[in-house]
């Protein structure tokens, strides 16, 4: 199905804008103006809240290819800190770049726009690394908070064999579960020549 087109009379323009904000249906008037209802949206929108709908050519336009260069050597030499954005972050995102392309140009980008251009710029994500999970500590009162301290019958389990047999049972399982999904062949390999030393 084409997509409505229409373009309307300045008449037809007010009666639509005048149905629309009177709470007539938007997708009802946009098929019976032969309008896209995103046009019978703007239409309310202009009228309800002007401030919010800026009509000039900078609302939603594109850089000039020197524009775009200006921006990729600020990008590439300074921080959203530098240039006094906010907020003053170390690092570039997403909106402080568009941020800066409204404050130099007065153009409001598109999302794909500032996308191409910033990325090359935004920090390289840091992936969380298991680490092989340390033997448990003896347990000690001094490792309690005053509160549990103070609780004799806690105190007494907390530092029975009971306690500690749970305690390194859990470590050996949490050993295990890390050699099954996130030890290297380094690691499998050293793991491999201990336990054969121990037979």
């Amino acid at each position: 199905m084409k997509a409505p087109h229409r373009k309307l009379t300045a008449a037809q323009r007010e009666q639509l804008t005048q149905r629309v904000v009177s709470g007539e249906k938007q997708a009802r008037l946009a098929e019976e103006f032969g309008v896209t209802r995103a046009y019978v949206s703007l239409l309310k929108m202009q009228t309800i809240a002007p401030k919010v709908v800026d009509n000039s050519a900078n609302w939603k336009s594109k850089l000039s290819a020197k524009e775009e260069e200006q921006l990729r050597n600020l990008f590439a030499t300074s921080t959203p800190k530098l240039q006094k954005l906010t907020p003053a972050a170390a690092d570039w995102s997403m909106d402080l770049g568009k941020q800066l392309a409204h404050r130099l140009f007065g153009k409001r980008i598109s999302v794909r726009a500032i996308t191409e251009l910033i990325t090359p710029f935004l920090p390289k994500r840091k992936y969380f690394e298991f680490k092989r999970p340390e033997p448990p500590k003896r347990h000690h009162i001094s490792q309690l908070s005053p509160s549990l301290a103070s609780d004799p019958e806690f105190v007494a389990y907390y530092l029975s064999a009971k306690c500690a047999k749970l305690v390194q049972r859990e470590y050996e399982l949490a050993v295990a579960d890390y050699d099954a999904r996130f030890a290297t062949p380094e690691e499998l390999a050293e793991i491999a020549k201990k336990k054969s030393m121990e037979k």
